[in-house]
């Protein structure tokens, strides 16, 4: 069996009330040369039944114990056969055009190993509460990366080869766990992102906590420090390292 152009890895729990509607929104992609790799990450609600009822040989389930989220991608990752690699998660939705767009920029672009796009983001209700859109050339994005996360998990598309090469997802951080991995991927590739919306993105309120934002913050701090210490950036930008410091404190 050939490989598909595109890998999508989903991670599940307990997605009932979304995650068909995620998976849909892959599968009716207009480029449908891809695979969706779902690992359902010990739900114990309906989920691994409505996968199941999915007839589509694109869709790959693979049900494990609870491991979270970052262990969920790395097998994910380890499952995919595409050169291209695209996220979703499993209460967002690609728009129909998302995987044509950025595998077109992709095969135009050899040298952008690491591609995002804008956002739609939505409440529970579906109401349109703002449009998320991260700069669009590597400049502005190294730029905006030791200050904040300016990509969009869901609406990333890399090369496989290249986030291998980087060793994929840090399991040893539980969140921001996208945000340290482009850090890695930004000394080996360029960066750009698409100038339009290609996902929507649901904020529902299990999404941000206050318990989840302190690790947010922690990690952050870590990430950036590392990527000064390393050489990536100037000494001086240290002072972004002590910023999510400081709002912990």
């Amino acid at each position: 069996v050939s490989a598909p152009a595109v890998s999508v890895l989903m991670a599940v729990r307990d997605g009932v009330p979304w995650v068909g509607e995620a998976v849909a929104s892959v599968l009716g992609q207009s480029a449908g040369d891809l695979e969706l790799i779902v690992i359902d990450d010990g739900s114990r609600d309906g989920t691994p039944a409505l996968l199941a009822a999915v007839a589509d040989p694109r869709l790959r389930v693979e049900r494990r114990p609870p491991a979270g989220l970052t262990a969920s991608l790395n097998r994910a990752l380890a499952l995919a056969r595409a050169p291209l690699l695209a996220r979703l998660d499993a209460d967002d939705l690609a728009l129909p055009e998302r995987l044509a767009r950025q595998r077109a920029f992709m095969d135009a672009h050899p040298e952008v190993g690491l591609l995002g796009a804008g956002a739609c983001e939505v409440d529970e209700t579906g109401r349109k509460v703002a449009v998320q859109m991260p700069p669009p050339d590597d400049a502005a994005l190294r730029a905006a990366l030791i200050r904040r996360n300016p990509f969009i998990h869901s609406a990333v598309m890399a090369r496989r080869a290249l986030v291998e090469r980087a060793g994929g997802y840090d399991e040893s951080v539980p969140v921001a766990q996208d945000y340290d991995l482009w850090m890695r991927l930004a000394p080996l590739t360029r960066l750009a992102s698409l100038p339009e919306v290609l996902v929507v993105r649901r904020l529902l309120p299990d999404r941000v906590s206050a318990t989840r934002d302190d690790a947010r913050l922690r990690a952050e701090t870590r990430i950036r420090w590392r990527a000064v210490r390393g050489g990536g950036y100037p000494w001086w930008c240290a002072v972004f390292a002590l910023r999510p410091a400081v709002a912990l404190a």
